[in-house]
This record gives structure tokens, sequence and C-alpha cells, in this order.
């Protein structure tokens, strides 16, 4: 029985382990040309390839921009007029949201 046990916790604290090695992170780059660049990584080193990206306005909540990442985790979009949030979605879990520049 202790060995079970034993054995049960070692799977769990590893599986929490591995989850939090896994963190989606992003940073934004203002181009000065009315464009933002978006490059995304996961604490990993790993590019969230065709990871899909919304800006939302802050005001109502509205996506007023929708695309995707690249084969290197980035993207580039019209910098909009109002404020906004980015939201990278990689998935439950995977999700990093922050202020817009």
């Amino acid at each position: 029985m202790k060995k079970i046990c034993l054995i049960l916790t070692m799977i769990i604290l590893l599986g929490a382990t591995a989850v939090q090695a896994h963190t989606l992170y992003f940073t934004l780059m203002d181009n000065e040309d009315g464009t933002v660049d978006l490059s995304g990584m996961y604490s990993t080193g790993e590019a969230p390839v065709n990871t899909p990206v919304r800006l939302i306005n802050t005001a109502d909540n509205s996506v007023i921009w929708q695309g995707k990442t690249d084969e290197n985790g980035e993207c580039t979009f019209n910098r909009p007029s109002v404020p906004y949030e980015v939201e990278l979605d990689a998935g439950p879990g995977h999700v990093a949201r922050e202020d817009g520049i």
C-alpha cells in the first residue's frame, strides 16, 4: 500500500511539474509605422505555431481583429486606434492575454 501511495504521489508531482513547464508567453513591439509585431513562445522554447491571436476592444470585449501566428510563432497586425488587449490562445491552460501597446 505504501508503495502504491508513493508511486501515485510521484506521478502527481511530476505531472504538476510538466504542466508548469509549458507556459505561454508573448511580447509586443511597436514598429512605429502603425503596425505591431507579436512574438510568442512557450517556456520550453517552442514556438506557438498557427496559434490564434485576437485583439479585443477593452470597452466592450468585442473582437476587433483575429489572425494566427506563423511557423515562428510570430504575427504582425495593424495597431488599433482604441484601447485593446491581445490574446494568444493555444487551447485550455495555454492562453496568454495582455494589454496592447
